[in-house]
Parts: structure tokens; sequence; C-alpha cells
């Protein structure tokens, strides 16, 4: 949605707020910069954005961190140097069960129950992640492949066990900045995904077409790049293989393993895209040489003909989530540039996003404030933000804006853009938010505002709140009502001292400046 749909949809929240924020928020223009580096110092408002997109939302820790370096150290130093502490995994994750579907009613709704008890913890776990973040970018760039890469918890009236959604979202965070070739050889055989796309259900008998219709369509080189003859012959390259998923079925790798079954493998030879995969005997369907001969050489394939198309496919789909996501007004040069990187680089994905977050195009004063927060960044970010824990369910909030974590709607993942913002889901951020805000004590307020370096000095203090809260600068107009209507509750600016020293009254009116933040249309913009 462009910033003039947006704030037309909520022109009836707050009027005079609204012809403010349109002042301060033009439309997005036509950008002549592109993926040159952007040289000069970053200034607090530059590296406020840099957060905005790279983390769910800045600390001011952080951006005191990185004021005053260049983008390319900032970057650096938020992609991390890979030797980041891998999070603790909640206690469930190696708990197995027998199979619900063969069990009576009661054991059934039973594990089904408990699995549904895991899958909120594993949401709560992850968003307190998210929330917590302190060190290189990991998160949010898990969080994007767990967008690409989608697998549902509730699928075909039953679930996928979140044991196996813990594994691959290990394995996404893993990979998170390697490379994306070998990304799309480990999540092929990923068990979660396994599961998900019909790949335990694939046999040469009966070759199930799912995932390697969405492997060309939706996780490499797009529509357009492949015939159904193709997806047809990667369904046979991928049959046979299996996931260890209960104790009374066949576990030969371990509990939660993916494991390969020889008798259900097309030992065929095959053809995908022009090029062929070699026929084998008994002696050579095995585990290891199929995955190595087989399914590593169907990625092969799709790399090596059609490279470009997935350069291109991946690229757009990086700038769209960092940088705008409209889907009629992405930057197609920024994109090709972007893309010629990628390929260049052997599909590693590190360049390719450094490159992109350290651009002049980046950082161009069109791209700042466009993007409508996803309510996974609108969730997170806030409460992040206020250093402040979930006080409701971060998960369920999630779902009440029409985003739930870990089980999108399809294969797709969301539509997002336009669609984050709707008659239903406006009201449920406005209670989220205005909930978070009133359980705050006046001590957390206080030490909201003691976090910035001026805060005993009101307009000060106004102007860090609002660039820290809002994307990008307010009018003069809008400023003076949130300095003297909101923070100092209508009195004069030298009695700012004597309402800190009361410590209640400074309170309040920080409170009166978040809750009118709430209302605001640019609130909802990153």
């Amino acid at each position: 949605m462009d910033r003039r749909s947006f704030f037309s949809f909520l022109k009836n929240e707050n009027k005079e707020m609204l012809q403010s924020a349109e002042h301060s928020n033009p439309e997005r223009t036509a950008l002549s910069t592109g993926l040159e580096p952007i040289t000069t110092p970053l200034t607090l408002a530059q590296v406020y954005h840099l957060l905005r997109r790279i983390t769910f939302a800045p600390t001011v820790f952080m951006a005191n961190q990185l004021v005053g370096k260049t983008a390319e150290e900032a970057v650096e130093l938020m992609l991390g140097n890979g030797n980041d502490i891998p999070p603790v995994a909640p206690n469930w994750v190696d708990k197995i069960t027998e199979n619900p579907q063969g069990a009576d009613i009661f054991t059934r709704n039973s594990i089904e129950g408990q699995w549904s008890s895991y899958y909120g913890d594993l949401v709560k776990w992850w968003a307190e992640l998210m929330r917590t973040e302190s060190g290189s970018f990991v998160e949010k760039l898990t969080q994007f492949w767990s967008s690409h890469f989608t697998t549902e918890f509730s699928i075909d009236g039953g679930y996928i066990p979140p044991q196996l959604l813990y594994r691959q979202n290990k394995l996404i965070r893993e990979h998170r900045l390697g490379n994306f070739r070998q990304f799309a050889k480990d999540i092929t055989v990923d068990g979660a995904m396994l599961v998900y796309l019909g790949g335990i259900l694939n046999t040469r008998k009966r070759p199930n077409e799912n995932y390697g219709r969405e492997l060309m369509e939706l996780f490499t080189c797009g529509l357009g790049q492949y015939s159904e003859g193709d997806v047809k012959e990667a369904a046979r390259v991928l049959t046979g293989w299996r996931v260890g998923q209960f104790n009374d079925e066949p576990r030969p790798n371990g509990d939660y393993e993916t494991y390969f079954s020889p008798l259900d493998h097309d030992t065929g030879s095959k053809q995908v895209l022009g090029s062929s995969i070699v026929a084998r005997d008994a002696d050579t369907n095995t585990e290891h040489l199929v995955k190595t001969q087989e399914i590593n050489k169907l990625i092969d394939i799709i790399f090596d003909i059609r490279g470009d198309a997935i350069a291109r496919f991946i690229s757009r789909k990086v700038y769209r989530y960092f940088v705008y996501s409209s889907p009629t007004a992405s930057d197609e040069n920024v994109i090709e540039e972007m893309a010629t990187v990628f390929k260049q680089n052997n599909f590693e994905i590190r360049p390719l996003i450094a490159i992109l977050l350290k651009s002049a195009h980046f950082f161009d004063e069109a791209n700042i404030g466009i993007q409508i927060k996803t309510p996974v960044e609108y969730v997170v970010g806030f409460a992040r933000q206020l250093s402040k824990p979930f006080i409701t369910a971060a998960g369920s909030s999630m779902t009440s804006m029409e985003q739930t974590l870990i089980d999108p709607p399809n294969v797709s993942g969301w539509e997002g853009y336009r669609r984050w913002i709707s008659t239903k889901t406006y009201p449920n951020r406005r209670q989220f938010a205005s909930a978070i805000v009133s359980a705050m004590t006046d001590q957390e307020l206080l030490d909201l505002a003691k976090r910035f370096p001026d805060y005993t000095d009101a307009d000060k203090l106004t102007t860090a709140l609002e660039m820290f809260f809002l994307p990008k600068s307010v009018a003069g107009s809008r400023h003076k009502y949130y300095l003297e209507e909101a923070l100092l509750q209508k009195q004069p600016s030298y009695e700012w001292q004597a309402m800190l020293t009361n410590g209640t009254s400074a309170a309040r009116g920080i409170k009166a400046v978040l809750m009118a933040f709430i209302k605001a249309p640019d609130f909802h913009l990153c």
C-alpha cells in the first residue's frame, strides 16, 4: 500500500494528525540511486532505518553502537561473523509419540493437543528471541527465509509435529547467509518440508508432484521457467524419502531424522530441463548415492540452467522484503544489479544482502518509512522498543492481525503489502499497542525516557521519541502537539524538571506521547 492509500484508509482516525503525517511522508517517487555504496558516516536517522529493516525494531543501545560508522562497518557488524551462539532449544524438541493417525480418538486428541501446546511454545520461544536479540542480525533473516521456504503447522485436518518445525527453523537460521544452492539441497530433504509437501507420500508407483513443482515455482526460478514434464521428472527424482517422526514407525537414522526407502524410489533415468539423471541399479540405490547423484544433481541442473532466473527471482524477494514490498513498484534496475552480484558470487546470500543494505538506494529518502509493518514487526517491534515482555501471547496477537507465525495460509506464504491493514486488523493493532503501554509502570516509562541523553529537556526528549518510534521526522505542528499537549500536559516547558522530580506526572506525559503515537498513521510504517 502506498502512503496515499494507507493514509486515506486511516483518515477517520485522526484527521489533523493525518494531514501532518502526509506532509512529512511524501509518496515514493522515481529513484536515481543504485547499489553504489553510501560512504558518509551514518546519522541517527539512517541507523534507525537500517535497524527497522534488519531487526524487528531499533533499540537505543544498538543505535548508539552504529551512529558515526559507515554503512560498510554497520552492516558487517550486524551480519556478524557466523559464530553466533545457538539459542537454547525448548525442552520438548526430542520427545516422540506414536502416530496419532493410527491411534484411538482419545490418544489422538491427547497427542495433537500436546503438539498444539508445543507449537504455541515454539512461537513464544521464537518471538522472544526476536524481541531480545542484541547481537548480529539473525532473527529477521530467519523469518524472511521461513516465509520463503514455507511450512504450515496445520495441514489437512492434522498437524506437523512442532519438533520437526523446530528443526527446520534451526536449519534455516544456519543457512540464512550461506550458499543458496546448498540451502535448496538441504531444505529439499528437511523433515518438515517432506511432511508438508507430501514428500513422505512420494513413491515410484504414485509420484507426488507437490514439492517438485514448488521447488521450481516458489523456491527457486519462478513461473515460466519449467514445464509440466519437468515437474513430473523432478517428482520421480524425489521418490523414496521419509522421516522418522513416530516411535511406532521406522526411524533408521534416529528420531525426527530423514531417511531413504530404496523400495519406494524410482531407479529409472530422468530428464529435467533437458539434462539427464542416469538410472541406477540395486547396488547404487542407496541413501548416500541417491542424495548426492539425484537430489543434488536435480538442484544443480536447475541452478546451472536457470541461474539467471533464480538470481532475479530471489533478488526480487529480498528487495521487496527489505526495501519496498509493492509488487508493481520495485526498482527493476536495482534488482537486476542485485541478481548480477548474486550470480557472480555463486549464489552466496551474504554478498547479496550486504550490497543492498550498504547501498545509496537502500538509504534513499524515498525508501524510508514506506513499508507497512508486518504483524510480526508490529508486535515484536513495539515490545522490543519498550523493553517490555509480551503481556499477552505474542502469537495470538499476530494472528489477530492475520499473520500466524510458522503457520502461513498456504505454500505461497502471506500476500502482505496492502493486506496487512484492514478494517478488521487495524483495531487489533491499536488494541495490542494500547494494552502494552497501559501496562507500563511509572518507573518503566521514566526508564524509557532516560535512555535518551537529553531527557531532561522536554523539547529534545519529544524529538528523540518521535525519531525512535516513527520512521520519518514530523511536521512542526505535530511536534508541538506531542510536546505541549501530550508530554507537558499543557504545562510550560520549564515545568518539565519539576514533573521529572515528581515522577508520576512525567510518566503520565510520556504515556500520553506513546498513546498519541499509536493513533498516528505512520506508526504502522517502517
